[in-house]
């Protein structure tokens, strides 16, 4: 992983370097601006027309629950006027002793993710999306994890819960697995780690899916020829289990 980071901040940075050559600096920052400018007025529109429901204050709640009966309670306002919203995490259980808390930045990452499926239409992943977002999580709770927390599970576990919570205050879609279902195995001498796909939940007008990655996964199964090529194991077989 962190080497593929590593290619991708090189080629990232070699492209961008190249655009500064071609069209000059003002003009790269500029229309960098343009796109986060165009975000954040997509998302406003969103939220504003989602407002519009409402006959008095916009206001949306949710709650959902980790397998240790966490809560991870949401309160989302929106004004109606500005376009603005707050998200607001008060309720939500404390920092656990086990590995399922998570940073701040998941949190974003899952509120981003779902402002992006609500708009409709595509927006490229930039800071303008969270412009009209203001987000309060208490301190001290499974979602604002602390230097000593263990978090890893967070990123692949609450943050597909966090999604569900989101979806459900707004009324989006019905819940998906909850989880990234994540398989693991090794020894000494190698490591492998995958997300298998689950399910995702059916919406107002579609089905729900089934054996399919979903919202936080972000992944598709590693290719069974690189599976191959890279550990010591033979894949025999990949498909939907029977029930």
């Amino acid at each position: 992983d962190l080497e593929a980071q590593l290619a991708a901040n090189q080629k990232g940075t070699e492209l961008l370097s190249s655009l500064i050559e071609e069209y000059s600096l003002d003009v790269v920052q500029a229309y960098m601006k343009h796109i986060q400018d165009n975000a954040e007025v997509a998302v406003r529109r969103m939220l504003t027309t989602i407002a519009g429901d409402f006959s008095s204050s916009a206001v949306m709640s949710a709650v959902d629950y980790m397998d240790d009966g966490t809560p991870l309670k949401l309160r989302v306002s929106i004004n109606k006027d500005t376009g603005n919203a707050v998200f607001d995490f008060q309720g939500t259980g404390p920092q656990v002793y086990g590995n399922c808390n998570a940073p701040r930045a998941v949190v974003l990452s899952a509120i981003i993710y779902c402002l992006r499926c609500m708009v409709g239409y595509d927006v490229p992943l930039n800071q303008g999306c969270l412009a009209p977002i203001q987000l309060l999580i208490p301190k001290g709770t499974i979602l604002s994890a602390d230097d000593k927390a263990a978090v890893v599970g967070g990123n692949v576990l609450t943050s597909q819960r966090l999604v569900d919570v989101i979806f459900r205050a707004f009324g989006t879609c019905a819940a998906s697995q909850g989880c990234m279902n994540n398989i693991t195995f090794g020894d000494e001498s190698f490591g492998y780690y995958e997300t298998v796909a689950g399910g995702a939940g059916a919406g107002p007008d579609w089905n729900g899916s089934h054996g399919v990655h979903s919202h936080m996964t972000n992944t598709r199964i590693t290719d069974p020829e690189i599976v191959e090529r890279r550990y010591p194991v033979v894949v025999k077989k990949f498909s939907l289990r029977a029930q």
